[in-house]
């Protein structure tokens, strides 16, 4: 984690502090909050929200069931929800920190997400558990892990990786556009296009890693970072130093993804061979259209020839023999 994005995470949660330290204030009644207890987990909402929160607990749940199932592992924390009431509330409550794209931050060093509950800009199903996954991972590793591992795995749980994905991927990867993957420390200050590319290749480079090992090795990996740095948790698991890994990932995407990204995805052969299904269907009815019409050509012409008058039978008779 850059110096940038923990220092960013210091001013919001001061800046929270300070919000909520208003909102419980005497006579703060426009902005009353409610707190609702869990096992494990603390909400605090708007009561006209209140409708929201079976959903909003269940998606925390399922979350961190995945996550220590992943890292076969169990977490005894708290994990702090604040639900937001509109984008324009979450806003405020971050201070205006985050770009306009952003739905939820999560705060790991705090065990605390905020989300905008009513956002627009993704489902909760998909927000909620990629938020569990940056506190759950901040509550885990003893230090701060690179920034597109962190996405990258959140994106995973949070199984976001969609047609479009492959097809941003597969762009940048054409038009030469991929980022190296420690500038994806900086992807706060990106533009949305930018940001979503970064996201993606996140997603890439874990999906890469995590196929180069099995399930325990990958639940041994996770628990590894509780008591060692990254750099030395990927060399044990995979025998290969960070830096090496991010240039070989970098250098192998720039040529994969252009050409295979596609064609790895089911999700897209699931559109395009109906497609091409449909594309030949087409082209064969067209070819029999036209022979179709090539025989009912020939018959006319083979009907005009009937219809010429026979010459009289006495006629060639008499030709013949006389």
């Amino acid at each position: 984690m850059s110096t940038l994005f923990r220092t960013y995470c210091a001013a919001l949660f001061v800046w929270i502090s300070a919000v909520s330290l208003f909102a419980s204030a005497p006579g703060a009644q426009e902005a009353e909050w409610r707190i609702h207890h869990e096992p494990g987990i603390e909400i605090q909402y708007r009561p006209r929200n209140s409708d929201e929160l079976p959903r909003l607990i269940a998606l925390v749940e399922r979350a961190r069931r995945d996550f220590e199932a992943l890292a076969d592992t169990s977490l005894p924390i708290t994990i702090n929800v604040v639900a937001a009431a509109s984008t324009m509330e979450f806003s405020r409550l971050t201070a205006g920190m985050l770009p306009e794209w952003g739905a939820a931050v999560a705060i790991p060093s705090q065990q605390l997400l905020i989300v905008a509950i009513t956002s627009t800009t993704k489902p909760l199903e998909l927000v909620v558990p990629h938020e569990v996954s940056h506190v759950m991972l901040g509550a885990l590793a003893r230090d701060p892990v690179p920034r597109w591992f962190d996405e990258g795995l959140a994106m995973r749980l949070a199984g976001e990786w969609t047609i479009y994905d492959s097809f941003r991927l597969a762009r940048g990867a054409l038009m030469k556009e991929l980022h190296p993957l420690t500038r994806i420390d900086y992807v706060l200050s990106f533009h949305q296009d930018q940001a979503w590319l970064a996201y993606t290749q996140s997603f890439g480079a874990v999906s890469t890693l995590f196929e180069q090992m099995t399930d325990t090795e990958r639940s041994t990996f996770l628990r590894n970072l509780a008591h060692m740095p990254f750099d030395e948790a990927l060399a044990v698991a995979t025998n290969i130093r960070r830096t090496e890994f991010e240039a070989n990932w970098l250098s192998t995407a720039r040529t994969r993804y252009a050409l295979v990204a596609l064609a790895d995805d089911l999700w897209l052969w699931a559109v395009i061979l109906p497609g091409l299904f449909l594309i030949a269907l087409a082209v064969m009815w067209l070819r029999n259209r036209r022979t179709m019409k090539r025989w009912m050509r020939e018959e006319d012409d083979d009907d005009d020839d009937d219809d010429e008058p026979d010459e009289p039978l006495d006629e060639r008779i008499a030709e013949t023999y006389g």
